[in-house]
Order: C-alpha cells, then structure tokens, then sequence
C-alpha cells in the first residue's frame, strides 16, 4: 500500500510539474502574442500619421488670404540682433540704400523688394540672394495699415508714385511724407517698396512676415 501510496503522490506532483510548465509557457505565448500585437499597431498608428502628414497642405509664401501678397527680397545677411545688422550694413558701401527688417526675432538685411522674381537686382559685394517671402494683415485693425500688402504688391504702382502730393484717405496719414523721404533715397521703385515696408513693419506688428 505504501508503495502504491507513493507512486499516486508522484504521479500527482509530476502532473502539478507538468501543469505548472505548461501554464508557464501559455501565459509566455500570451505576452508575446500581446507585445506582437502591440508593436504593430504602433507601426499601423505611426504609418497613418506619416500619411496624414504627407496630406496636409505645406503653407507658401504665395498666401491664400485677401490680405496677403508675395515678395521677393533680395537679402544680404541675416542676423540675431539690430545692432549686429546695422554694422553689417555700414560695413559695405553698396548697401548704403539697404533696410533691416525684423522678423520672427531676427534681421534681415534686404536691397530691395520686387513683385515679381525677374525684377531682383543682386550684388556682389556682399553677395546678395533671393528671399522669397508673404506679407498678411489681418491681425492689424486700422484699414490704411490692413491695405498695405495690397498698395505694395500693386503691378501698377500708382501709389508709390511720390511726385505729385495727392491725398489719399485709403493711406496711412503720413505716407506722402514717408514716401517722399524715401524717394530722395532711390528712385528704384524696388528699393522704394523696401523702405516703405520697412518703415511700417517696425511700428506696425500686426504685418506678419511668412517665409
């Protein structure tokens, strides 16, 4: 009886054994299964959002709204601060009809402003490259500030035309004097746009630079 009393109790322990082994590995199976799973909807997610990215709309200078225009500058430096811009510029005799326009914290050191890219005049010294940027007033409340990107990019120019003193309401009060100024600087109608923008950018935060 003793002996068949141990042979039952090994008989069980080795099942309990074997049991126990295989409820081991079916829960290793399990986990594995699981971090498979989760690994590959990881990538799934990770693939959409790739997708959904390469969908989505990349914003151009161009713009889209009423109140925005294109322009292209011709740049010859940009910096982190104005008094590191204004010594670059007195640096070279050639940009003595330069302008620096802050934007997004920096300054760029333009020559001129064009609406359209065949008009851009380069320099060689410093060398000069294209900067092509837009221009959006919507933020800005007053109406003669909010027209402005349109007044600049005008094909026609008639409003940059400072040799006759016509008033205009549609203007900023001070644009004939502004413009006059800046007249006897250049007769460039590129550089005339320059230091208009420049001019009205720096005490007008509402006109927003988007490269």
């Amino acid at each position: 009886m003793k002996i068949v009393s141990q042979v039952i109790k090994k008989q069980v322990f080795r099942a309990m054994l074997i049991g126990g082994i295989v409820g081991l590995f079916g829960v290793a199976i399990f986990l594995g299964i699981l971090q498979v799973s989760t690994q590959f909807s990881l990538k799934q997610d990770s693939e959409v959002a790739s997708k959904d990215s390469e969908k989505e709309t990349i914003p151009t200078a161009g713009g889209t709204t009423p109140n925005s225009s294109m322009f292209y500058a011709s740049q010859a430096g940009v910096f982190s601060n104005y008094e590191s811009a204004s010594a670059f510029l007195a640096e070279y005799p050639a940009l003595k009809e330069s302008a620096i326009v802050e934007a997004d914290g920096k300054y760029y050191v333009w020559t001129s402003i064009a609406i359209e890219e065949s008009q851009l005049v380069f320099l060689e010294a410093p060398a000069t490259f294209k900067k092509v940027f837009s221009v959006t007033s919507d933020s800005c409340k007053e109406a003669t500030i909010k027209e402005l990107p349109v007044v600049l990019a005008d094909k026609n120019a008639k409003k940059l035309n400072f040799k006759d003193n016509v008033k205009d309401s549609t203007l900023p009060s001070d644009w004939q004097t502004v413009g006059t100024a800046v007249s006897s600087i250049s007769s460039d109608i590129n550089i005339i746009r320059l230091h208009l923008f420049a001019h009205y950018k720096k005490s007008n935060a509402c006109l927003q630079i988007k490269f």
